[in-house]
């Protein structure tokens, strides 16, 4: 930390020059901060041009002109009268290069690790040193995250169990199929879908229209093996509704078939 002329504190490590009355704040670019802070610590000396560009720009140094330079040192002296301080605090001595303005007094303070200057912050505040407690950081209980994790696995074996043995309602698989039915009643049909065969169908919905009555829902399958079509005759529809109450009705085919070419 470096206090100019008792106004101005100038901190290389945050780049910035602060107005010890004020509080007011200006935030240097690094080459220019860099510049700055090697010409305070030659006051004495006039630093050549070549040598603010190597410690202004490092590796760089190679590739920076000295526009590139006096630009960087334009910035620092508007910056510096910003924040009170004369513009000529850096001055450019013709053919030689820049040194600190002879009457300018620059102090030289030493902060130890975890002290902090308040002096950037509180204006008129003249000590540079505060010590602040270190920060403390907070952990998460072990248990916390035994109870957590507990929780979700509690959570997904009752999602498993529920989904094991939750119960599957009949003729889930079945749709619905339009019919032109001798019967007053506007009752619903259904079949299930991997039946090729709709034929017998038809004929037994024909031949026997009382099975729509009251608006059932209606359920047919068949059974090729045994020549057999079984219509399920539910008062609700049973593929979403578990109150429903249905009937089985059996019939030949070959009895439907017959009937219908009689």
């Amino acid at each position: 930390m470096y206090p100019i002329n008792q106004l101005v504190e100038f901190n290389p490590d945050n780049k910035s020059l602060v107005n010890r009355q004020t509080g007011h704040a200006i935030q240097l670019q690094l080459p220019a901060s860099l510049c700055f802070l090697y010409l305070i610590t030659h006051a004495s000396d006039i630093v050549s041009q070549n040598t603010l560009i190597k410690v202004g720009w490092g590796e760089r140094n190679n590739v920076t002109t000295t526009n590139t330079l006096y630009q960087a040192i334009l910035t620092l002296r508007n910056a510096l009268a910003d924040v009170g301080l004369p513009r000529d605090t850096v001055k450019t001595i013709s053919r030689r290069g820049l040194t600190l303005n002879e009457n300018t007094q620059v102090e030289t303070i030493t902060l130890s690790p975890g002290d902090v200057s308040l002096s950037a912050s509180i204006p008129g505040h003249n000590d540079p040193e505060v010590i602040l407690p270190p920060a403390q950081t907070t952990q998460v209980a072990w248990w916390n995250l035994l109870f957590t994790a507990s929780a979700v696995i509690v959570i997904l074996i009752i999602w498993l169990v529920w989904y094991q043995t939750r119960p599957t309602m009949p003729f889930n698989n079945f749709v619905s199929i339009s019919m032109q039915i001798p019967s007053r009643q506007n009752c619903k049909i259904y079949y299930s879908p991997n039946e090729q065969d709709h034929e017998g169908y038809f004929s037994l919905m024909q031949l026997h229209p009382e099975l729509c009555e009251k608006n059932k829902h209606v359920f047919l399958t068949g059974y090729r093996k045994t020549e057999r079509v079984v219509a399920f005759v539910c008062d609700k529809d049973a593929r979403v509704d578990a109150r429903a109450f249905c009937t089985t009705h059996y019939y030949w085919m070959h009895e439907t078939r017959n009937e219908k070419n009689t």
